[in-house]
């Protein structure tokens, strides 16, 4: 079997370099390829407390999915954080009987991150095996990394995550019931489940397109507090769907954030509320024509993708710990 190693903190442009040279290996020496990562990320054992996933596991296993990814292997970090960089090698050949590796340029593994692309070219070259270590990728002429697309994200830059990405950043929920107070404002809003770690946006207001009972919708989210009426300490999520009817009480959805419109504020009366709702739809409008048009094809995809999985995520999503 081929492995891609890595973190993977969701698969960005850079990532999916890798896949290619991962498939074209596969198909000229007739092995299987696969991503093997590490669970929990390595970030959060080596005890960076303020690493937060960009996307949850179940997020995260949608996109290897839709990227045709033919298999994702998860080994616990525990189980190898402390093997030297030969034994780990030894560990991927008994445990998945690994005859090739690919890696980033500066992938760094084993204990005290001693092993690297010039350990596993001479290492696995007595083996017999194939090695590929492959150069960052850049867009724009920035080199595509997880870190970079964790920082755009946090600053609300949503066109430029979706660029490093190759697909927006999303949201995977399942729809609760909330106070209906967005109801009776006018504009009902499908409040979403949100319990496992993950790495958030600002808070505010975000031109959305949900795929919900098999369409797509133009939307408007926002997290938030909800200041105008109260003074909440939970972070609240909610997003409301331009011209839907009826409610979504249970099911999963798709949310991708196409940009950020406005800082959640505190507004002096219900009424000055809706009237900032009201043009920030019509903001929202106008991006998702825009975003729609272009890619139109993306989103076929994600539809037609989602229609073949959201029975597994369903059960996937009910075995989660809330």
């Amino acid at each position: 079997m081929i492995l891609v190693l890595g973190s993977f903190d969701g698969f960005h442009k850079g990532h999916q370099a890798l896949f290619d040279v991962a498939k074209d290996a596969s198909n000229r020496m007739g092995l299987p390829w696969g991503v093997l990562t590490f669970v929990p990320h390595p970030q959060i054992i080596l005890g960076n407390r303020q690493f937060v996933p960009l996307f949850t596991d179940i997020e995260r296993d949608y996109i290897a999915s839709f990227l045709k990814i033919p298999k994702v292997l998860k080994i616990p970090f525990n189980e190898i954080k402390d093997l030297s960089p030969a034994d780990f090698i030894e560990e991927l050949e008994n445990r998945y009987k690994a005859r090739g590796i690919i890696v980033g340029e500066n992938f760094k593994f084993g204990k005290n991150r001693t092993g690297d692309a010039k350990f596993l070219k001479s290492y696995l070259a007595k083996k017999g095996w194939f090695f590929a270590a492959i150069p960052p990728l850049k867009v724009d002429g920035t080199i595509v990394s997880s870190s970079l697309v964790r920082r755009l994200t946090k600053k609300g830059h949503m066109p430029e995550t979706e660029k490093m990405l190759g697909y927006p950043y999303f949201i995977i929920s399942k729809v609760i019931e909330g106070e209906h107070r967005g109801r009776k404002l006018g504009f009902p809003t499908a409040n979403l489940l949100l319990s496992e770690p993950k790495l958030f946006p600002p808070l505010g207001v975000y031109a959305t397109a949900t795929l919900a009972q098999e369409r797509w919708w133009c939307g408007a989210l926002n997290i938030g507090y909800s200041p105008t009426f109260e003074k909440g300490e939970e972070i609240r999520t909610e997003v409301y769907l331009d011209g839907f009817e009826g409610d979504l009480y249970g099911e999963m959805i798709i949310v991708l954030f196409l940009a950020h419109i406005r800082e959640e504020r505190k507004f002096e009366s219900a009424q000055a509320l809706i009237a900032q709702m009201k043009d920030d739809i019509e903001r929202v409008k106008e991006i998702y024509r825009r975003w729609f048009y272009e890619h139109e094809s993306l989103l076929v995809a994600l539809d037609e993708h989602w229609r073949s999985h959201e029975s597994y995520l369903k059960v996937l999503y009910s075995t989660q710990r809330f």
